[in-house]
């Protein structure tokens, strides 16, 4: 920095040595003026001494306040402000800090306007899912009491379809205050399974897709069953959207190491290709089978995979092309859920 300071006061050392310069040669060339070629010499060293104890002090009184800031922008955090320390001259010290505040403030009202513009998209979001499901309750209504008609039985998948959307759409807007709608219990896998077959049996029967469930060992998890069931949802839908007419989908449940649970979910699809595995919870990634589709979000393993996140669960997905994908849901015992229940007995 020393060196940047030279380059940057180098008018005032040329001023400075000009002076000196002109002092010598006034002395030296005015014939009233005697002085022994040692005095100068003295006084020359004098000046220069004087001027560069003058040079030091000032850097250091002057780049102070800059080191400060210079060390405060290798730890910069979300309070960085706060930490900037008060300036102790009034220029240009107290210009740069006055600057940075008003940085601050700007950033500061940008962030709420972003904040209250998110907050009420996510609200109209919310909104607009409440006011969808009510027509969606009432088409399900009409078509369970015409069961036996069959332009009835046919629209109950596309409304299934219509239902699943919207409803991942309602988890998305709740996605942000997932912490505070936690509530933990003792829940059976097997049994939120079942229920959600039953859910998307329209589906599987339109695509004439069967579902085994097997494993006999118990399954009994400490977890939120509401998001659980809508990440086993989403697995779920992905295995029927890309599993061909007439397959079969296989899930297993089976005792994992340290006491934990593993479900795996496998279907009979076209498989994932390897360069997109490692993107398939990345959000809004689709891959080569989603534009095949030309219906996939790129949203329902990216939820799945955040949901599970909190949830404490782990997610894992293993894929052939041309075979099939399993995907596995561990439920370890190793976690803030199990150890609050522990805690609890």
């Amino acid at each position: 920095m020393f060196i940047a300071y030279l380059k940057y006061k180098k008018s005032w050392i040329a001023l400075i040595g000009l002076l000196l310069l002109l002092t010598n040669a006034l002395i030296q060339l005015d014939a009233g003026i005697r002085v022994e070629a040692q005095s100068l010499l003295y006084l020359n060293s004098l000046f220069l001494i004087i001027f560069l104890a003058f040079l030091v002090w000032r850097y250091k009184k002057e780049t102070a306040y800059y080191k400060e800031l210079l060390a405060l922008s290798n730890r910069i955090e979300e309070d960085w402000f706060e930490e900037i320390p008060k300036p102790n001259s009034s220029f240009p010290d107290a210009m740069v800090y006055t600057l940075l505040e008003q940085i601050h403030q700007h950033d500061q009202n940008k962030r709420r306007e972003d904040q209250s513009a998110q907050s009420m998209e996510h609200t109209d979001l919310a909104s607009w899912v409440h006011e969808m499901k009510t027509p969606l309750t009432t088409m399900k209504i009409t078509m369970d009491a015409h069961r036996s008609n069959e332009l009835a039985e046919r629209l109950h998948a596309s409304w299934l379809r219509m239902h699943l959307l919207v409803d991942q759409q309602l988890y998305i807007s709740r996605l942000a205050n997932l912490d505070s709608d936690l509530r933990p219990e003792q829940v059976e896998v097997k049994q939120m399974l079942r229920e959600e077959i039953r859910e998307l049996s329209t589906w599987c029967m339109e695509k004439n897709i069967s579902i085994e469930l097997t494993g006999n060992v118990p399954s009994t998890v400490y977890t939120d069953k509401k998001w659980c069931r809508f990440v086993l949802r989403q697995l779920l839908t992905n295995a029927i959207k890309y599993s061909p007419a007439d397959g079969d989908i296989s899930i297993d449940t089976a005792p994992h190491e340290n006491g934990s649970v593993i479900v795996t979910i496998r279907d009979e699809g076209p498989g994932i290709q390897a360069h997109d595995l490692p993107r398939i919870f990345d959000k809004g990634f689709t891959g080569e089978n989603g534009r095949i589709q030309n219906s996939a979000t790129g949203m329902g393993l990216y939820l799945a995979n955040e949901i599970s996140k909190k949830l404490h669960v782990q997610l894992q997905v293993a894929s052939t092309v041309g075979e099939g994908t399993s995907i596995s849901m561990i439920f370890t015992r190793d976690n803030p859920f199990e150890q609050l229940r522990r805690t609890l007995l």
